[in-house]
C-alpha cells in the first residue's frame, strides 16, 4: 500500500483528506506542522507521496520542501494550497510533481494521485 503524508495545520482539511484518501486505497499519515515532520524526518521511512501546504506555523512549506527532499529524495511531492501566487515560484518547480488550489477541491489531487496506487 503506498504512504501519503499530509503536512497541513488545518485539521478539517487534513482530516477529511486523509478519509478520502484512504477510501481510495493509500495509507495516510498526518503531520500538522514542519516542526514535527523534521523530527520524523532521519527516523522514519520515506512516504510515497507527499501533500504540503504552503503557509505552516513555525516553518514555511518552501523552507520545508528543501528539507525533505534533501532527505526524502524519491517521495512525489504535490503542493496543496489556497495561495495561487505560489504556483508558479521557480523554486518550487524543481522539487514539486503538482501544484493545487484549495479551492479547486480534493477531487483533482485524488485524481492525479490514483496512477501511484
Amino acid at each position: 500500500m503506498k504512504k501519503v503524508l499530509i503536512i497541513e495545520d488545518n485539521e478539517d482539511i487534513s482530516t477529511i483528506l486523509k478519509k478520502k484518501l484512504q477510501k481510495t486505497g493509500f495509507s495516510v499519515d498526518v503531520a500538522d506542522s514542519g516542526f514535527s515532520v523534521l523530527s520524523r524526518l532521519k527516523n522514519s521511512p520515506e512516504p510515497d507521496i507527499v501533500i504540503l501546504d504552503i503557509i505552516l506555523p513555525q516553518r514555511s512549506g518552501v523552507e520545508l520542501l528543501c528539507s525533505l527532499k534533501s532527505v526524502w529524495k524519491m517521495c512525489k511531492v504535490y503542493i496543496f494550497s489556497g495561495h495561487e501566487e505560489y504556483r508558479d515560484k521557480e523554486t518550487l518547480r524543481e522539487y514539486i510533481n503538482g501544484f493545487f488550489l484549495k479551492s479547486e477541491g480534493m477531487n483533482k489531487l485524488i485524481e492525479a494521485l490514483k496512477p501511484y496506487l
